[in-house]
């Protein structure tokens, strides 16, 4: 299957996923000490994978709450992004989708249910929002707009109080708690950066196809963070960042 191919099967199976959400019972339990697990996640990830190999035989699935697998073509599902703010009625989560092929990244693809916004993005394919809800094309700031979640509750990393605290000084700071959304708005230009330290290959590997096919960058920190967006902001943040995770 082309990259192209792979979008549109990643992007319908995103869209019939979010149906499920509209007369889903969520019931929520926890997931470690600062995380929480609901019932649409376990359900819409259970769908996403059948959906998305059935489509794809022979493909794997990398997911957050059902385990994963690898094959030539493999798919990175997150059913929730935001999961924390989905349980408590906050309209900041999505689901997630990309595919690798021989380890390297092709599609991508974020949906805000919300908002009935589809971010989508493949190798050939430029990138591009489809939206039925208002939207403003985005303008410019004084100061760059970073979206980030640092810290996160029980880091293990020091530096990332004095981080924020230096961040706050030359850029306009919001907290979303939902990295693929977060990577959603970076590729479209309503934030210029997107930095988190503390994710999994499920949480940025859609959000990194968008923004890169959007024209940014999008750089690995350590084991586990990114910094990702456009202009000198990224830098900063990523020398930064490296002197925490190192």
């Amino acid at each position: 299957m082309t990259p192209g191919e792979l979008l549109t099967l990643a992007a319908q199976s995103c869209v019939d996923a979010a149906k499920l959400l509209r007369d889903m019972r969520v019931d929520v339990s926890s997931k470690g000490t600062f995380d929480q697990v609901s019932t649409a996640d376990l359900e819409v990830e259970a769908f996403l994978r059948a959906a998305l190999v059935s489509g794809a035989p022979g493909s794997a699935v990398v997911g957050e709450e059902l385990g994963s697998s690898s094959a030539p073509l493999t798919w990175y599902v997150d059913p929730i992004d935001g999961t924390r703010n989905f349980v408590r009625g906050i309209p900041l989560s999505c689901i997630s989708v990309a595919a690798a092929v021989e380890g390297t990244l092709v599609a991508g693809c974020v949906l805000d249910p919300f908002r009935d916004e589809l971010f989508t993005a493949a190798v050939g394919v430029p990138f591009r929002v489809t939206s039925s809800g208002l939207t403003i094309p985005p303008g410019t700031s004084p100061r760059p707009l970073v979206l980030t979640d640092i810290p996160l509750p029980g880091s293990p990393y020091q530096g990332e109080m004095e981080l924020l605290s230096d961040l706050l000084a030359v850029a306009d700071v919001r907290r979303v708690y939902s990295t693929a959304l977060s990577l959603a708005w970076v590729a479209t230009g309503r934030a210029d950066a997107a930095a988190n330290i503390g994710i999994h290959p499920w949480d940025v590997a859609a959000g990194a196809v968008l923004v890169r096919e959007a024209g940014g960058e999008f750089r690995e920190i350590g084991t586990n963070g990114f910094v990702a967006g456009r202009g000198e902001i990224v830098g900063w943040l990523a020398e930064r960042m490296e002197g925490i995770v190192s």
